[in-house]
């Protein structure tokens, strides 16, 4: 089993910023989802909530749960939530910039036994070449598709069940985004992995998840396929930075009917 299930989650900052308003997702064993929305929409509180992270940004549930793999984990802290199969490649590419590529990746494989991680380690420089090619090259100095393959690799090396991905396109060129997508689809096929992907790339993540959840605000505002939100004017519109016609005007008009909330 390899499954999350977020119920009516309340988060506040501070204890008085009000981040998420009664969020609800679920992502099934083996099920690539997309948690989509602009900038301020949540995604990250999201992230972090379910990565156990919170208290670290002075953050807290205030109301509702999160169920990984069957057992709540609403206050768990980040350690117990990897036990339970979770790993989460936070934005920002926080690597060790200072060590080497081999040691960031020694750096993640410290609960593997040696032969388990020469094995891992074997698999991620086949599937990476250009981590290889740099493996003694200070994290650093890699390029950003370079850093993105190299969290990839550090994730595998803590063997994850569910895996959670936030905006890993962000400053990447349409190339190298598309790379990382394709790599994101080969992972999850061949480990089995649930993958949770946050993104604001639509398009991007549109090639390899089956369902979207839309959010603004600390909510969500949409949930469906990827067929359906693709579909749906408003959401590739006013969310997912579609055209908008009738212009400036016009979308201000739509925000005032509050259609989502």
């Amino acid at each position: 089993m390899a499954e999350i299930n977020v119920e009516n989650l309340k988060v506040v900052y501070r204890g008085v910023i009000l981040a998420l308003q009664g969020v609800s997702m679920r992502a099934g064993t083996g099920e690539a989802i997309a948690l989509l929305g602009p900038n301020g929409a949540g995604k990250s509180t999201l992230v972090r909530a379910m990565a156990g992270l919170l208290p670290q940004y002075d953050g807290r549930v205030l109301d509702g749960k999160i169920v990984i793999n069957g057992q709540e984990a609403n206050h768990l802290p980040a350690l117990k939530v990897a036990e339970l199969g979770l790993t989460a490649i936070l934005e920002g590419r926080p690597i060790f910039r200072y060590l080497t590529v081999t040691e960031n990746l020694r750096a993640a494989a410290h609960k593997l036994s040696p032969q388990r991680q020469k094995e891992i380690t074997d698999e991620i420089f086949t599937r990476f070449p250009r981590i290889y090619e740099r493996r003694f090259e200070q994290g650093g100095y890699l390029s950003g598709g370079e850093q993105q393959m190299l969290l990839l690799g550090m994730a595998l090396l803590t063997e994850p069940k569910i895996l959670v991905v936030d905006e890993p396109s962000l400053g990447l060129s349409p190339k190298l985004t598309e790379e990382v997508m394709r790599v994101l689809d080969e992972l999850r096929r061949d480990k089995g992995l649930t993958l949770v992907l946050v993104e604001q790339n639509a398009r991007a993540a549109f090639s390899i998840v089956e369902r979207v959840y839309v959010m603004e605000q600390g909510r969500v505002v949409f949930e469906g396929t990827a067929q359906e939100a693709q579909a749906d004017a408003d959401v590739m519109e006013f969310y997912l930075g579609g055209a908008v016609a009738g212009g400036f005007s016009e979308a201000k008009r739509y925000r005032r009917r509050k259609r989502w909330v």
